[in-house]
């Protein structure tokens, strides 16, 4: 099995993603749009031009995601995109681009059980808590 994160965005998925994937440094960003719906779509034509469906492979997993169809947006609380990694220099260069523009909950430091560990809330309101292990 496998667990993959699934994040909704207030109608700016698609800038969030290829954020993401500069950040991460991918180009496989898989998009589909809900005009991409076969036949009569049940949705309205304004949301033609949002992302009905995203999914950008990373090493290890895959991030997904979609524009929100609900009037009421919330920002995502009471959990994170968690990544880990062995070296702590690529792990802070990652929590340092994530963070522009966002705030950071935690800066990004070594701790009793960790050799840097960062948690911060980007610029489209996503909770990410970057870590690596102890050495």
């Amino acid at each position: 099995m496998k667990i993959n994160h699934y994040l909704f965005y207030d109608g700016n998925c698609e800038e969030a993603f290829k954020w993401y994937a500069k950040i991460f440094g991918v180009d496989n960003l898989y998009m589909q749009r809900f005009r991409d719906i076969p036949g009569e779509s049940p949705f309205s034509k304004d949301m033609d031009d949002k992302v009905m469906h995203v999914a950008l492979s990373l090493e290890g997993g895959c991030l997904m995601g979609s524009d929100d169809l609900t009037e009421n947006y919330q920002e995502p609380r009471g959990m994170a995109v968690s990544l880990n990694f062995e070296n702590v220099e690529e792990a802070r260069d990652i929590f340092e681009k994530l963070s522009e523009g966002g705030t950071v909950t935690m800066k990004f430091e070594p701790t009793f059980f960790s050799t840097g560990i960062g948690v911060l809330k980007d610029k489209f309101g996503i909770p990410w808590m970057v870590n690596t292990e102890m050495e």
